[in-house]
């Protein structure tokens, strides 16, 4: 008997029975599995094989089994909200980065048009976190001068971004 006539007789013979014997381990992707099985029992040299059945049934398993082991590693679900599944990266957005940069030229821009004391007190004080009476004993001023000064730096800079947010 020609091989090929073999395999036709062992496909229609067997693959019903494959499938079943597949649909335990991967229900879903039992006939591609036994698609996949016949294919490499052809591509086998089935003459050399004792039994070819039983070297069809074991292929069949251990492909079941490779396919079972992907699923639990690969596995994938669908997800309402991508961010709840942290799909969504931490970083900020292109668009993000470019409004910050704007914001962070518009700010230089403002501090920039302050006095430069009044930007030198508000710097220290909101960056580098300095009391009012350490920034009076650095500028040679009394701490209630510094709150005054800090107080003015914040409500230009407030005036200025508030007229910036007019114009858009």
């Amino acid at each position: 008997m020609s091989s090929a006539r073999l395999l036709s007789e062992m496909f229609a013979a067997e693959a019903p029975r494959l499938r079943r014997f597949l649909e335990r381990w991967s229900p879903n992707r039992a006939e591609d599995l036994t698609q996949e099985s016949f294919a490499r029992l052809c591509a086998s040299d089935v003459a050399n094989i004792e039994s070819p059945r039983a070297f069809l049934f074991q292929t069949a398993r251990r492909l079941a089994m490779n396919e079972a082991r992907h699923e639990r590693i690969a596995r994938t679900e669908l997800v309402a909200d991508p961010d709840a599944a942290g799909a969504i990266s931490a970083e900020p957005s292109p668009e993000r980065l470019a409004e910050i940069a704007a914001d962070s030229a518009r700010l230089h821009s403002v501090l920039a048009e302050l006095p430069a004391h009044k930007r030198e007190a508000l710097l220290l004080f909101k960056l580098d976190g300095f009391s009012h009476k350490e920034i009076g004993a650095r500028l040679g001023v009394s701490p209630r001068t510094v709150e005054r000064y800090i107080f003015d730096a914040v409500t230009h800079c407030h005036l200025a971004f508030k007229a910036k947010a007019g114009e858009e």
